[in-house]
């Protein structure tokens, strides 16, 4: 008898919660069913009732219930909205802007990525088919960052960032030209033919390398600590022109367009011990910089600051 009763104290609760469910969820009837994603993750609008399970960001009210436009809509720019993502990218339009993304989002399954995958990316197999939710200990603290799909053919970044716009990421381009092979193949052809081989995009998918230094984009370093944990002596290198006053240390200046200067100063790091961290304003003379070390014999370990500067490092260091 205990036992019946409990069962049936249960089955009341959970009837009581599906009800009020039923009757205050703006996600539809069944908001276990439809709003497995926070389309309005209080439940009400007052928020008296939350629904922290979700996570994420909460949505506008009918979130939910848009119709989700296919790939092909989204691509046409008049058929914008809330439930394309902020870009649908073309192979061109990558090869501009791949470095800039403050994350880069791989989607293909496991095997795909142990197979071949760009150093700074991030694996999320199978968000194409499950909720975001899923993924939120790599994701989590990214909602508003610039982030960048893709997977081998196009289809399945796009299904992963409508996952992703509903879980409240907002700033979501998808690669729908192809997928990370192409990408790759692309980036390889552009940067063997340019004089200034490698380019950045290649460093991104290789890491660092015999010619390239290793990218440090802004949007993955959090603390000092992130750049002082690099190695055991890490040296941070300005590679700006000597017009910039404001640096860490006068002695530590390499400035990126002075092949002597840079000579001189690889004369006083020992690769065996040193690791460098090269930075400018915005990073491409970071990159720059680097890359003539690198050219010019250095052999250690050798990192590149990219997408912010000085001033970010100064807060860091603060």
């Amino acid at each position: 008898m205990r036992t019946v009763l409990i069962l049936s104290s249960l089955l009341a609760l959970t009837d009581a919660v599906d009800q009020i469910c039923l009757k205050m969820s703006p996600c539809g009837a069944d908001c276990y069913t439809t709003c497995d994603n926070p389309c309005q993750c209080d439940l009400t609008a007052n928020g008296t009732v939350p629904f922290p399970i979700y996570g994420g960001k909460c949505q506008k009210p009918g979130f939910c219930e848009d119709t989700f436009l296919d790939l092909q809509d989204c691509i046409e720019p008049l058929q914008y909205g809330p439930t394309c993502p902020r870009k649908m990218l073309g192979m061109y339009e990558l090869l501009e802007s791949y470095t800039s993304y403050d994350f880069r989002i791989d989607v293909r399954s496991a095997p795909e990525w142990a197979e071949d995958h760009a150093n700074i990316s991030i694996p999320t197999p199978g968000l194409a088919f499950h909720p975001a939710k899923n993924y939120l200990d790599v994701l989590e603290g990214k909602e508003d960052a610039r982030i960048l799909v893709y997977c081998r053919s196009g289809g399945r970044a796009f299904e992963a960032s409508q996952n992703l716009l509903k879980y409240g990421f907002s700033n979501i381009h998808s690669f729908y030209q192809g997928g990370f092979p192409d990408i790759k193949r692309r980036v390889v052809e552009v940067s063997e033919s340019n004089e200034d081989h490698p380019i950045k995009a290649l460093c991104y998918i290789t890491g660092g390398s015999d010619i390239c230094p290793t990218p440090l984009p802004k949007s993955h370093v959090n603390s000092a600590e992130d750049i002082t944990s690099l190695g055991d002596n890490v040296v941070l290198v300005d590679v700006r022109p000597r017009s910039y006053k404001d640096t860490f240390d006068d002695d530590l200046r390499a400035p990126a367009n002075k092949k002597g200067q840079i000579k001189k100063f690889l004369k006083t790091v020992d690769e065996t011990e040193h690791t460098l961290v090269t930075f400018c304003e915005e990073g491409n003379f970071a990159f720059k910089g680097a890359k003539a070390m690198i050219e010019l014999g250095w052999g250690g370990p050798i990192y590149f600051f990219d997408n912010g500067g000085y001033n970010d490092l100064k807060k860091l260091f603060a």
